[in-house]
């Protein structure tokens, strides 16, 4: 009889190790609230406004190479009439006012406008003084980049086109670890009209494409937070391995048990 008792408080021991030893961290995925051959809307890329000391790299282009010549460049046209070589394209930075210094054309106020604004703009001007009658003007933003804050290191990551998002930078950044990050909270830190603005991001649902941070802006700052501390993987993978020794140890015992309750 005691050895009946025995047996079964130390089945019960061992039945509730093998459970503890068997529990893996829990896998959090992205976007696991998806559900396959599902319809979701698509939220269009918003255009990037320009910012105090973005750079733009601004050309202009015409059928005829000498009439758009002195938009491309800071030289006079007498030192234009002496080069045969392409002249680079031009980078200008945005200053305190919001403004640009553009060859020709002078100061051009640019803040807050997007960069197809900005080559209408550009070219309406252009056309409006009768330099070229149709110029074609290109607009890139030369310092898009965000900044990713992680808990061991952190990085610059620059944006690829004018629809770069959020999962894009996290992936850059070599992508968010399931066990480590938490990832229904990643802050996104905005400059928004002379203001930041911090936003909470939630990476496993599918209201991360809803976000207004989901399309990213220049300058952005994610902030990817770590969940606390965490057992080394070496330490999980020695209590994983206790959890199926004692779960062969209970089966055995269990099978003790009732053998020696059925003589």
């Amino acid at each position: 009889m005691k050895m009946c008792k025995l047996s079964g408080w130390l089945a019960a021991i061992l039945v509730l190790l093998a459970a503890t030893g068997c529990t893996t961290p829990r896998t959090l995925g992205y976007l696991n609230d998806m559900q396959y051959g599902v319809d979701y809307p698509v939220m269009q890329a918003p255009e990037l406004t320009v910012q105090v000391e973005d750079k733009l790299n601004i050309q202009v282009l015409s059928e005829n190479a000498q009439l758009s010549a002195p938009f491309n460049t800071l030289l006079t046209l007498t030192d234009l009439a002496s080069q045969t070589a392409q002249q680079p394209i031009l980078t200008y930075t945005v200053n305190r006012e919001g403004n640009i210094i553009f060859p020709v054309l002078g100061t051009l106020h640019v803040e807050g406008m997007t960069l197809d604004e900005i080559e209408k703009m550009i070219s309406a001007q252009i056309i409006a003084r009768g330099y070229i009658k149709e110029p074609m003007v290109n607009v890139a933003l030369e310092n898009f980049s965000v900044v990713v804050i992680g808990e061991r290191h952190s990085m610059i990551v620059r944006g690829e086109d004018r629809s770069f998002n959020l999962l894009q930078a996290v992936a850059s950044f070599g992508g968010a670890n399931q066990e480590t990050v938490n990832m229904k909270e990643v802050t996104v830190i905005r400059n928004e009209n002379g203001v930041r603005r911090a936003y909470a991001v939630n990476l496993k649902s599918r209201t991360l494409f809803d976000s207004p941070v989901y399309y990213l802006q220049q300058n952005d700052i994610i902030y990817v937070k770590h969940r606390g501390s965490q057992f080394s993987q070496g330490f999980r993978n020695v209590w994983q391995s206790i959890g199926i020794v004692t779960s062969f140890a209970s089966l055995a015992v269990s099978i003790l048990t009732y053998l020696a309750l059925i003589k």
